[in-house]
This record gives C-alpha cells, sequence and structure tokens, in this order.
C-alpha cells in the first residue's frame, strides 16, 4: 500500500466505528456474575470428583460456553461478548475472584475503578458463590493443610509489601497459536487428536465442544435479530455475521472477516478458561496477511472495508477487564488487560516483513483511540522509511500506539538466552512490553513482582523495617559495621538473595497449585508442545518455559545508594545510624541532612555514580533470580518494569527519599 492510499484511509473514517467508540465511551464497565454463577455451578452440582481434574476444568469451561449469554451488540461486525454488558469485568472465582470481590457491598461507588452491579447479582454472589469458594479457590488448595503458612501468605498478599504473587490470580501474559487455529479450526484440531485418548486430548476435545456451541448460538442470534432489523442494509449484515458464526472456529477460516471472527472467538475461549489479563494477538499482520491479500486479489473486500473490520476488532478487546480490588489496583492500576498486536518487524530469514497489511494496522492505531489492543510496531535497520515514518507519526497521537520495538537488540537479547536466531526474529510482544514467540511458548510474564528497595532497607537495619522489632530479611551486620559502600551491597545482596528465596518458595506452591487445580486444556491445544507431550501448559507441556518476575524500584534503590556513597563514605559528613533515625522520624526535624539528601546525585541524569549503583542492583537481582527453576521447567527470568505497583510498594515503605516523606509511613512489622 503507498503512502498516499494509507493517508486516504486516515481521512475516512468510518461512522459505524465512531458510533461503536461513543457507546463503549459512555459505557461503565459493570460487574458480571455469569461466569461466577456458571462457573460455581458445574462444581456444585455436576462436578465428579472421581475424574482427573483437567477433565473437570474442560467440562467446567463447555458448562460456561454452552450456558454463556450470546449477545450481537448494535453495528459491530466483528461478534461475541465476554459477559452479559458490553463492558464487563469477569470474576475467576475459583482463583483470586473472591478477594477481589472484598468492596462488593460499595463497588459501584469506590473510587477506583467502580463497577456497577445491581442488588439482585450482588445477593447471588454472595449467597452462591462466595461462601462455596473461600476455601475452595485455587490458592487455598495449594497450601492445602499447611494452614499457619497459608495465613502467613495471605495475610502478606492482601497488604503485599514485599512481593505480590501475580499467578495467585491464574496465568496470563502468553501468546496462543491463534494462528493455527484460524488455519485449521476446531475440526483440524480434533481431526489430529484421534486415536489419543489421554487426558488432555480428552480434556481439549471437551473444551472445543463448548467453544463450537458458543459459536453457533451467536449465530442463531444474529440471524434471530436480521429478522426482526427494519434497516435492510443491517439485516443482510447479521445474516452474514450467522453464516460466519456457524463457520468457524469451527472450521478453517477462508476470509479475512471469517478469519478475524475466529480469532475473536479462540481469544474468547482462552479469557473464558482462565484469567483474562494480557492474553495477547502476536504478529497479526503477519498471520492475517494471506486473507487480506486473497479477499483484496478476488474483489472480496476493499481496503476501507477491511479498515473497518480492524476497528470492529480493536473495539471488541475493550470490552473485557479483570476484576480488582482496590487494594490490588494501587499495584494494577487503572483497567490493565493489555492484549499486545504486535506489527512489522522481520521474517525468521532476517528479511523485512512489512507488508499492506502492516499499513492498515497502523491507520487502525491512529484512529481506534482506545485502550486496547496494545499495539506494538517492530522496527530494524531494514525497515521501509516510509513505514518507521509512519509509525513514528501515530505515536505522535498521543494515543500511546504503536510501542516500538528495535529488532537488533530485542534479537540479540533472545539469542544470549539461548535461543537460536531463527526462532528470536519471530519474536511478538506480550502484555506491556515482554517479547514472547507467538504459540510456542509459555513464559508467564508477569508472574511475581518484587520490591527492592525494602532490601536495601533490611540490608542497613539487620534486616528489619525501620522502626519494626520482627526480623524479616536475613540477619546482616549492624550499620556501624558497614564500613564501605562494598560492605552497603555485599548486605544489600544478602536481602536480595534472602527474600528472593521466601518469594520463590511461595511462588511456587501457587504454581503447582495452576498444575494441580487450575489446568487450561483449551489453552494448553493453542500452544506448541502440549499436545505433543501430554503435558497441560500449567504443567511444562510448552515448547518453552519460563516466568518473569519484575524487579521494582531499581531508581528509587539506586537514588538511596548514590545518597549514601556521597553522604556517608565520600563527603563523610553522617553515618548510616544517622540516616537511619532520620528515617524513624520520617526526616522530621532533620531539615538539613534531608535537603543533603534532596541534592545528592539521581539516577537518570546523565551521571556515573548512580547509575553504575542502578546497574548493580539490576545485576544482583539477576543474578539472585536466574539460579532458580519454575515448577515447569522453566528459568525465572527478571524483568525490570514497574507498571503501576511502585505505587502499592512505595505506599507500604518507610521514606527512602526526601520527597518520600510527605505521603510514607514508617512502616513496622
Amino acid at each position: 500500500m503507498t503512502q498516499q492510499a494509507a493517508l486516504k484511509i486516515m481521512a475516512q473514517a468510518p461512522e459505524r466505528f465512531y458510533r461503536i467508540r461513543e457507546t463503549l465511551l459512555k459505557e461503565p464497565i459493570w460487574l458480571c456474575p455469569e461466569r461466577a454463577l456458571l462457573i460455581t455451578d458445574y462444581f456444585k452440582n455436576h462436578d465428579d470428583k472421581k475424574e482427573p481434574m483437567v477433565i473437570r476444568k474442560a467440562k467446567a469451561l463447555r458448562h460456561l460456553l454452552t450456558r454463556k449469554s450470546a449477545a450481537v451488540w448494535p453495528d459491530e461486525w466483528i461478534v461475541g461478548n465476554m459477559g452479559t454488558r458490553r463492558k464487563s469485568a469477569i470474576i475467576q472465582p475459583e482463583l483470586a475472584g473472591v478477594f477481589m470481590c472484598e468492596e462488593l457491598p460499595w463497588i459501584d461507588k469506590r473510587k477506583t475503578t467502580p463497577h456497577p452491579i445491581s442488588w439482585s447479582d450482588r445477593s447471588k454472589l454472595f449467597t452462591k458463590v462466595i461462601p462455596y469458594w473461600l476455601l475452595r479457590n485455587m490458592v487455598a488448595k495449594a497450601f492445602g493443610k499447611n494452614v499457619l503458612q497459608f495465613s502467613r501468605y495471605a495475610t502478606e498478599q492482601l497488604n503485599a509489601t514485599y512481593y505480590l504473587i501475580n499467578e495467585a490470580g491464574g496465568i496470563g501474559h502468553f501468546l496462543p497459536n491463534y494462528e493455527k487455529m484460524i488455519q485449521i479450526g476446531i475440526d483440524g484440531y480434533l481431526e489430529s487428536m484421534k486415536g489419543k485418548d489421554d487426558d488432555l486430548h480428552r480434556a481439549a476435545g471437551i473444551a472445543c465442544e463448548g467453544l463450537v456451541d458458543y459459536a453457533r448460538r451467536m449465530g442463531d442470534e444474529a440471524d434471530q435479530l436480521a429478522e426482526k432489523e427494519k434497516d435492510p442494509a443491517r439485516s443482510e449484515e447479521l445474516k452474514k455475521i450467522a453464516g460466519i458464526c456457524r463457520k468457524v472456529p469451527q472450521k478453517p477460516a477462508e476470509t479475512f472477516h471469517e478469519a478475524l471472527q475466529s480469532l475473536w472467538f479462540a481469544h474468547m475461549g482462552v479469557c473464558l478458561e482462565g484469567l483474562n489479563s494480557a492474553v495477547s494477538f502476536g504478529r497479526v499482520d503477519q498471520y492475517l496477511y494471506p486473507y487480506y491479500k486473497k479477499d483484496i486479489d478476488e474483489g472480496r473486500i476493499t481496503p476501507d472495508e477491511a479498515f473497518e473490520l480492524l476497528l470492529c476488532f480493536s473495539a471488541k478487546t475493550t470490552e473485557h477487564v479483570f476484576l480488582l480490588s482496590d487494594r490490588a489496583s494501587q499495584y494494577h492500576g487503572g483497567f490493565l488487560v493489555a492484549q499486545a498486536a504486535t506489527i512489522g518487524g522481520m521474517d525468521k530469514r532476517g528479511r523485512d516483513a512489512v507488508n499492506d497489511l502492516t499499513y492498515l494496522f497502523l491507520d487502525v492505531m491512529a484512529h481506534a483511540g482506545l485502550r486496547d489492543p496494545n499495539y506494538m510496531a517492530r522496527v530494524h535497520a531494514g525497515s521501509p522509511r516510509e513505514y518507521v515514518r509512519r509509525a513514528v507519526d501515530v505515536a505522535r497521537k498521543g494515543n500511546g500506539v504503536p510501542g516500538l520495538f528495535n529488532d537488533g537488540p530485542t534479537v540479540d537479547a533472545l539469542v544470549r538466552h539461548g535461543f537460536s536466531v531463527e526462532e528470536a526474529r519471530d519474536y511478538g510482544i506480550v502484555g506491556c512490553v515482554e517479547p514472547s514467540f507467538p504459540g510456542r511458548s509459555f513464559f508467564s510474564t508477569d508472574a511475581a513482582l518484587f520490591n527492592l528497595p525494602l532490601c536495601l532497607i533490611f540490608a542497613i537495619n539487620q534486616g528489619r523495617r525501620i522502626n519494626g522489632r520482627r526480623r524479616i530479611g536475613a540477619q546482616t551486620t549492624h550499620s556501624d559495621n558497614l564500613g564501605s559502600m562494598d560492605a552497603v551491597m555485599d548486605a544489600f545482596a544478602d536481602q536480595v538473595n534472602h527474600m528472593l528465596k521466601r518469594m520463590i518458595k511461595d511462588l511456587r506452591i501457587v504454581e503447582a497449585g495452576n498444575r494441580d487445580f487450575h489446568p487450561t486444556p483449551f489453552s494448553s491445544m493453542l500452544v506448541d508442545g502440549c499436545m505433543e507431550s501430554g503435558k497441560d501448559v500449567t504443567a511444562g507441556g510448552a515448547q518453552y518455559n519460563s516466568s518473569g518476575v519484575q524487579g521494582v524500584g531499581v531508581a528509587d534503590a539506586a537514588d538511596s545508594l548514590a545518597a549514601i556513597h556521597e553522604l556517608v563514605f565520600e563527603k563523610k559528613k553522617y553515618t548510616i545510624r544517622e540516616i537511619l533515625s532520620a528515617m524513624k522520624a520520617d526526616f522530621k526535624g532533620h531539615d538539613k541532612l534531608r535537603a543533603e539528601l534532596l541534592n545528592a546525585p539521581k539516577f537518570g541524569n546523565d551521571m556515573d555514580m548512580p547509575d553504575q549503583y542502578a546497574a548493580q542492583v539490576a545485576k544482583i537481582y539477576h543474578d539472585a533470580l536466574t539460579q532458580y527453576q519454575n515448577t515447569r521447567g522453566g528459568n525465572y527470568v527478571p524483568g525490570y518494569y514497574s507498571s503501576t505497583c511502585h505505587v502499592g510498594f512505595g505506599n507500604r515503605t518507610e521514606a527512602l527519599h526526601p520527597w518520600d516523606a510527605q505521603t510514607a509511613g514508617t512502616g513496622g512489622g
């Protein structure tokens, strides 16, 4: 597509999409009880506990999909409703959903992410869902009879300070093989599973029955609406939608519209089976392009019509979120679903992969103005100049998309982690910023979050919080014996190692809980390696496995270390004991020290000393984390982005900086 053609489409956004977007922007996100009620109904009234858990979970998903509402919203071309409302917050009561419901009586009135819900639906959750799952949820079952350990874990996680284990809510953050689903359909998967009677293959077949039934019911709903529709044009659209829903995802897609609809149905199955968090779409311009090109070549579609379909698909992704409590929202602020979709870049042979559909996706990003998908654009030395300029121009519009990824260093980093260069060139982004391999990996890139600055407090205070009596960290030396920055860094490393060991112990229990009590057979069918090995993704069936744990607060730790370096060891104006005394008082009465700390070198200002401490903090964290393996047989991989959890951790960490003293309290413990 030429730049002129792309600009022409930019100037002609379809009215249909503007109507859809206006509706979405005005509509609140309702708390939807449907999934919670149907999953609870299955396990209370239909479950056979003698069957393997993977079969039971598949039957629960089939129960949900064959009974959930089927709604076609006005104007839309891509159909399939996650919840009962056009915008719905989904509850996973078998995971962390019970704890996310802690503000249920006033959830429509809370300041952070309020969710309207009728009192009738609230009553059903109070009486039918919460009591059943309170002690039956995955985490409670994972800890089993170890009541004291579970009590400690639950208390800490409800007020997460040292670390937050996201996998307690289920495992999202991966790239299913949507390309294969579009290409072969459910019938193709079932054909490939013939003669295989192990638990996972049987479970995947059961889950597929549910999705096929739901798609057919969507077709029936579209047909019924077509009969009632007074507008002949919309009636014809609804009939076309009905025909597509009766074909995909059961059969292979043959047109661009069918491919997008099959993609959405498969995505629904994954999101409703587990946690609908950052399940991402992969390299959409690559696997959708053959359908687009075929339709264009055969005169079945125009670029303008394809543009409209892509806008409708983008709008559809914004209709669901996962429920967070007000407390949890401090760590994952806003409606953070982050369904990444990647365009551009190179192919496995290193050739540029930009095509006409890539430019069309850039036009979608320029117009959509919605929170999802979280679009990403890959660039490399051989990218067309027109494409790079267009991507930057769209990014300058201020909608936060596309995120730009440089293939050179990204591919090099993946190769250094042991992947082949061909594999590395085919990366797609998961969630916010995480490179992954579409359909082949189960990286769980946001498994947990770890508070690094707190380890520095432990390092200078013998493993205790400021004003705290109980030792939580390692028993390192007294502050008077920290006679050099090397000694401070050694104590910091000891605390990072100690607290990571503690976190990994809890995280592995949660990982085993997902494996034993929350397998996901439909998702497993969409990740290469699982069906071949007969292992669910939660049990390590994927071709590539790892878990991402974010080290949060690198800059805070670096700034604090730089301040100690300058004021204690270089200028020798204060002792660490004096700094501790000021911290215990929240810096009240220590105005001079506060001012000098404020003026100490800070990370990110092109100053070697604090930047070197940031590098040391990152390396200490990396070396401590990567010595462990997860229960799926993969590595723990360090990340250094915070999302919004720096707010949650920051509110629970003592004042490390003078400007923190206004808001941070002196924590005990």
